[in-house]
C-alpha cells in the first residue's frame, strides 16, 4: 500500500486466505502477524514468536516494496480515469420521504477517490 515513492508512506501487507477468507496478515504498520479466525490467531502467536521470521517480514517492506515502488508509482499512482456519473430521483419503498435523490459513480481510478 503506498501513496508516494518514500519508505515511509509505504505499508508492506501480506495476507493468506483459505476459501476466499482472509485467516492470517502481516502488516509493516502494526509489525506483527494478526490472526482473523482461530486457525489464523493460533498461527499468528507461533509466528510471532520467532523472532528471526518476524524480523525477515518487517524487512520486506525495504527489500521489496522499495526498489519497486518506482515502476508501480509510474503505472498506478499517476494514472486516472474520470468517473461515469448517475443522478437519478427514486421513491423510497419504506420512507417517510416523498422522493431521494440517488448519485452513483462508476468506472473510475483509483478506487480510493
Amino acid at each position: 500500500v503506498f501513496n508516494s515513492t518514500e519508505l515511509k508512506d509505504i505499508e508492506y501487507v501480506r495476507s493468506l486466505y483459505c476459501n476466499k477468507l482472509e485467516f492470517l496478515r502481516f502488516d509493516s504498520s502494526v509489525g506483527t502477524f494478526v490472526g482473523f479466525t482461530e486457525l489464523g490467531v493460533k498461527n499468528a502467536a507461533r509466528l510471532n514468536k520467532d523472532q528471526r521470521l518476524l524480523a525477515a517480514a518487517k524487512a520486506q517492506r525495504g527489500k521489496y516494496c522499495q526498489p519497486n515502488v518506482g515502476n508501480w508509482y509510474k503505472t498506478a499512482l499517476t494514472k486516472s480515469a474520470p468517473p461515469t456519473v448517475r443522478l437519478r430521483s427514486t421513491t423510497p419503498l419504506s420512507s417517510h420521504h416523498p422522493a431521494m435523490l440517488v448519485c452513483s459513480a462508476y468506472d473510475f481510478y483509483p478506487k480510493q477517490i
